[in-house]
């Protein structure tokens, strides 16, 4: 049965997409994030997935970064968010709408709205990676 539940969570952050870090280093007036969910990928050893909520406050803006060999999926929930992504471009998602970073792609999300946005993240990586990495961007 939790084997059940868990391909079917696994199943809905995939079909509906998810994204963002389990860890920011500076917390902002009003950014909140929440780990929902961290659990070992059994059929992927060496791999976790890991579910985030997560509330931007206006202008809040992530530094550049990287997920060292991990795939990053962004669900807006409410509002939206804008992402710079290298090689890709920029990407304005709304509330409905999902993200995809590939592995090791510079990227930052941004609220560039005047109201909150609320998002849903999943990232898969190797447990043996950060779940960020900031980089110099120029």
């Amino acid at each position: 049965m939790q084997k059940q539940t868990l391909a079917a969570v696994l199943f809905v952050g995939a079909i509906l997409g998810f994204g963002s870090a389990e860890i920011i280093h500076a917390q902002v007036p009003g950014y909140v994030t929440k780990v929902l969910m961290k659990t070992d990928l059994q059929n992927l050893p060496g791999q976790e997935a890991i579910f985030y909520a997560s509330e931007w406050p206006s202008g809040f803006r992530l530094p550049w970064h990287v997920h060292q060999e991990g795939q990053e999926f962004v669900y807006v929930i409410e509002g939206e968010q804008t992402f710079e992504i290298e090689g890709i471009g920029t990407r304005v998602v709304k509330a409905g709408e999902v993200v995809y970073t590939p592995p090791n792609t510079p990227h930052y999300g941004r609220n560039a709205t005047d109201k909150v946005s609320k998002t849903l993240v999943v990232r898969i990586k190797a447990k043996d990676q950060p779940v960020m990495t900031e980089v110099k961007h120029n």
